[in-house]
């Protein structure tokens, strides 16, 4: 191989394959690490706290959006690669609230809860009405409501610590 072939295989920004995986797969794992940690302090919480109470009803929430919304930034990308730009926006709030509801999920327990949901009720409002504007995609539909539900569960629990 030349060294012409080689410079045909680079992108055209200057940062190699490489590099890019190597950032993908660093994001990826810090996400997979923020969930984690999150389920396991929402397990860890369960044997201290009562069930029902709003705390747990917050965190299971913001473990059902995590999931939600994991499943939706696979489904936001499919769409985006099919060349429907209309879900870049709502892939971006899906990540978003993606992490934010895993660090509701790790904190709900802790000093930092009420500081978390209220910026996690936020972040899923947000990630919902963004959401409802693809109006064709029941799928879209339903993560927007697992968003609602999300955003109340929060907005109680800080009632109830007020």
């Amino acid at each position: 191989m030349n060294s012409s072939d080689k410079e045909t295989t680079r992108p055209k920004s200057g940062v190699n394959a490489r590099t890019v995986n190597r950032r993908e797969a660093l994001m990826t794992f810090g996400a997979a690490a923020v969930g984690v940690a999150g389920l396991t302090g929402l397990q860890a919480a369960e044997h201290h706290a009562h069930p029902g109470s709003p705390a747990d009803l917050c965190a299971k929430a913001c473990a059902d959006t995590m999931t939600s919304c994991s499943k939706h930034v696979g489904h936001c990308t499919q769409h985006l690669a099919e060349g429907h730009k209309e879900y870049a926006r709502c892939l971006e709030m899906c990540v978003g609230c993606l992490q934010m509801s895993g660090a509701c999920v790790g904190t709900c327990y802790g000093p930092m809860a009420v500081t978390v949901a209220e910026a996690c009720a936020k972040a899923c409002d947000l990630c919902a009405a963004e959401c409802e504007k693809l109006l064709s995609d029941d799928s879209m539909k339903a993560h927007a409501k697992i968003c609602r539900d999300c955003a109340k569960a929060c907005r109680d629990f800080i009632k109830s610590r007020a």
